[in-house]
């Protein structure tokens, strides 16, 4: 009865248990009482395991689709940052030419005054970036962090299963 976890044992397991733990107390045999309960015990850790492994999946799931929709939006303030700057450009260059015919220092002016809007605006974006790659960054370390901990559920079902078919001495 070494069903991996993972690969529908535990039901078996639970019920073999449960068998085990019943005769054992019929048969007022102790070996046979314990042996039921591992047998339990590895069912319970089993179910653990896969329920971690289930929300390790979905956690994961979930912050892939987070990400995507940061970076979905960080693509769209891209865009929209892109056609400002073309219809800041068209500006410009309508306000250059007016300010050929006005003075020259008006012009120069404010040129600089769209060349710094422009420039903050870029900051904002290049910040909105850098922030949805850390929060990928944070949900990929706690997905990883519950990989691990399905892996160590996964370790003691196994260690379970082991000292449940080791002959008592």
């Amino acid at each position: 009865m070494s069903d991996a976890p993972g690969e529908g044992g535990g039901f078996k397991d639970k019920l073999l248990g449960k068998a085990k733990k019943v005769a054992g107390s019929v048969l007022d045999d102790q070996h046979l009482k314990q042996e039921g309960q591992l047998h339990e015990a590895k069912a319970e850790t089993a179910e653990e395991a896969r329920q971690l492994e289930a929300r390790v999946a979905q956690e994961r799931q979930e912050a892939e689709l987070v990400s995507a929709e940061k970076e979905n939006a960080v693509e769209r303030q891209e865009l929209a940052a892109e056609q400002a700057a073309v219809q800041r450009d068209a500006q410009l260059e309508q306000e250059r030419r007016q300010a050929e015919t006005a003075a020259a220092r008006d012009g120069v002016r404010q040129e600089a005054s769209l060349e710094h809007r422009e420039q903050v605006e870029d900051a904002g974006v290049a910040r909105e970036a850098l922030r949805v790659a850390a929060e990928k960054r944070e949900a990929d370390r706690a997905a990883a962090a519950i990989e691990d901990e399905a892996a160590r559920a996964k370790q003691a079902a196994a260690a379970l299963d082991e000292a449940a078919s080791r002959p008592e001495s």
